[in-house]
C-alpha cells in the first residue's frame, strides 16, 4: 500500500467512523497482529498516524 493509498483509507475511515476513525484503525491493527501479519500492524498503525494528522487540521487552518 502506497502513501496514497493510506491517505485515502485513513479519509475512508473517517468518513465511515467520524471521531472513532482513529480507534477502528487500531483495532484493525490488533487484529493484524493477533494475526501474526507484521507488515499489516505497521500499515494500520501508520494509517491511524494519518487520521490523527487529518483530524488536527480544522477547516479553514490554511487561511490567513
Amino acid at each position: 500500500m502506497n502513501d496514497v493509498q493510506m491517505w485515502r483509507t485513513a479519509a475512508e475511515l473517517l468518513t465511515a467512523h467520524g471521531d472513532a476513525a482513529e480507534a477502528e484503525a487500531l483495532r484493525r491493527a490488533d487484529a493484524a497482529i493477533d494475526g501474526g501479519d507484521l507488515d499489516g500492524f505497521n500499515r494500520w498503525k501508520r494509517i491511524a498516524r494519518r487520521i490523527v494528522e487529518m483530524q488536527s487540521k480544522a477547516p479553514g487552518d490554511d487561511v490567513h
